[in-house]
């Protein structure tokens, strides 16, 4: 044999009586759906679905869902506008512009931070991406949209709220707790080494200023944020 099995059509099929009255078909597929009707009703527990909205599935704790962003324990949002995330999307859904922070301790902060729901592959590399553990994904997934513009979040719809995470909860983050990992700590709480312009003024007050410890070499000198300063 060769393999090919020939699907044309002989010839039209001929429809039977009952069929061309139509009557005897309609009255067959009312019957189909009355009875999946009266089963459903009898065992209604034993549904393939779920009656949505009154109830829904409970995911995982690494869906990826809609995203957010994390905030800071004085409401300023965790992210410094690195940019690694939106460098690390392959869907190219997310846009940030950065400004810089009115709070030296913060540096940058995003001015923009849109990201187009109708691009995104939902795949939680921007997650993975950033150095602040600023963003995270929760398991909501109940997003729809009339017209393209409601699809871009900004920030204001993308800020973490206490009312959406009791809703649907946290998805897909980098850290969970009890699996041995450590968040990165907030650099913003750590002591903040003034720049050269304070320097030399604290310089004429002879004030004391922690300095760079050369180390091995340029690579492995301790950071700077990582010694204790002292006014």
């Amino acid at each position: 044999m060769s393999g090919i099995v020939d699907v044309t059509a002989k010839g039209p099929r001929k429809l039977t009586l009952a069929q061309k009255l139509y009557v005897p078909e309609i009255l067959a597929g009312l019957s189909v759906t009355i009875r999946h009707l009266l089963r459903n009703i009898v065992a209604i527990r034993k549904l393939p679905t779920i009656l949505y909205p009154e109830q829904k599935r409970d995911y995982s704790g690494r869906f990826r869902g809609k995203h957010i962003l994390k905030t800071r324990d004085d409401g300023t949002l965790k992210c410094v506008a690195c940019y690694m995330c939106q460098q690390a999307c392959p869907a190219e859904c997310i846009t940030i512009v950065a400004g810089e922070h009115p709070k030296i301790a913060y540096e940058k902060y995003p001015v923009v931070f849109d990201i187009d729901m109708l691009r995104c592959v939902f795949c939680g590399f921007c997650v993975d991406a950033c150095p602040k553990d600023a963003i995270w994904m929760t398991r909501n997934y109940e997003m729809a949209f009339f017209t393209r513009e409601d699809a871009v979040y900004s920030i204001d719809r993308l800020r973490e709220s206490p009312e959406e995470i009791a809703k649907h909860g946290y998805g897909y983050r980098p850290y969970y707790p009890g699996d041995g990992t450590t968040p990165p700590a907030d650099a913003a709480l750590l002591p903040v080494v003034p720049g050269s312009g304070e320097r030399d003024q604290l310089r004429e007050k002879s004030v004391p200023l922690p300095d760079r410890d050369p180390g091995p070499g340029p690579l492995n000198a301790p950071s700077q944020a990582e010694r204790p300063f002292s006014a």
